[in-house]
């Protein structure tokens, strides 16, 4: 089994939901700046596209962040078929498009953070959005550890992929 949290450049949205899958993050605690500094490929100018491996949960489960631009969904259908041809089961990945979760200031801040006279401007609306947009990440999480589980009370896993967290904010 593998999840991927997905988001805009892979160094954000997506490193803080695969840290806290991961264990790194405290759900019950806000982390600082000097904290997301410290993990892989946070705020990293690694560039657009790309996915990047972060570790196994206790389960065992592979988590990676996935860079996908601004077409989250051409990357998860590239994945999708990528599966289909090399013969992989149905629904072995649960794609967490987490940019669509968080909010408009923190994709400014991460945009902002891709420009060398805007990194300043960015990181504060990084630190200033990540207090509304923690417990997403948070429920985000949750939602996927269930559904790595098994757990009855999760949405049922669509083909090849299971696409959950899509709904446009």
């Amino acid at each position: 089994m593998m999840v991927i949290y997905a988001c805009f450049s892979g160094t954000h949205a997506g490193v803080i939901a695969a840290a806290l899958h991961l264990g790194w993050l405290t759900p019950a605690h806000l982390p600082d700046w000097r904290q997301l500094k410290k993990l892989p490929h946070f705020d990293a100018p690694e560039g657009q596209g790309g996915l990047r491996y972060l570790g196994r949960d206790s389960a065992g489960t592979s988590v990676y962040t996935a860079a996908v631009g601004h077409d989250g969904e051409a990357a998860r259908r590239a994945v999708a078929t990528f599966l289909r041809i090399m013969g992989r089961e149905q629904g072995e990945i649960i794609w967490v498009d987490v940019s669509r979760r968080v909010s408009l200031l923190w994709r400014l801040g991460g945009f902002c953070r891709r420009y060398p006279h805007l990194a300043a401007p960015g990181r504060w609306l990084l630190c200033w959005s990540l207090r509304r947009d923690y417990p997403t990440m948070v429920a985000l999480v949750k939602e996927s550890r269930r559904q790595v589980a098994g757990d009855p009370g999760s949405p049922a896993p669509a083909p090849m992929i299971r696409t959950r967290f899509q709904a446009k904010t």
